[in-house]
Order: structure tokens, then sequence, then C-alpha cells
């Protein structure tokens, strides 16, 4: 099994308040994805509670193997969750796969 990590830096919300809404519209839409994409078989997203650290979110995707993760990544339901809620609002993104 291949776990991919990715941690996610967001800016331009108006509010902290307006972050943490947007937050969980990420959350939500994220984590309904392994019902639209068979090549997925997990996916958890972490906000970040803790207010001095940058990082807004992290998510953990669970997939069989290596080949599954372009499946996911390319899949166009994850692709319109990153274009619609992530992008507008990414300052930076990190990632680390590994087999588990």
């Amino acid at each position: 099994m291949v776990r991919h990590l990715v941690t996610f830096t967001l800016e331009g919300f108006d509010s902290p308040t307006a972050a943490q809404s947007h937050l969980q519209k990420i959350k939500v839409a994220l984590e309904a994805l392994p019902t639209r994409i068979p090549a997925l078989k997990a996916m958890r997203v972490h906000p970040n509670e803790n207010p001095a650290e940058a990082v807004g979110f992290i998510l953990e995707a669970d997939l069989d193997t290596w080949q599954d993760l372009p499946l996911y990544a390319e899949h166009p339901e994850h692709q319109s969750v990153v274009k619609d809620l992530i992008a507008p609002y990414k300052k930076g993104r990190a990632c680390v796969d590994f087999e588990i």
C-alpha cells in the first residue's frame, strides 16, 4: 500500500473564521473522493488546529499501488476539488509518498 501525505499552506482569507470555514469545505470534498475514485482506498484530511503554524492542512491518501497514484491525482473529481477549493488559496505544498 502507498501512503500519499501532502501539506498545504493557504492564504487570502478575510479572517480566521473564513479560513476555518473553507478548510471544512476542503475536508468534506476530499474525504468524499474514495467513493468516486476507485484507485483511492482512503482519504483523511486534518486541518491544522495550531494558529501559530503556517500549514493549513494535511491530507493522507491510501492507494494500493504506485500505479494508482496518477489515477487518483489526475482523476477529474480530484482535479475539480483542487481547482475550485485549493488552488485559489494555495501558497505552498509539500508531498511525501511511501509504502506502508
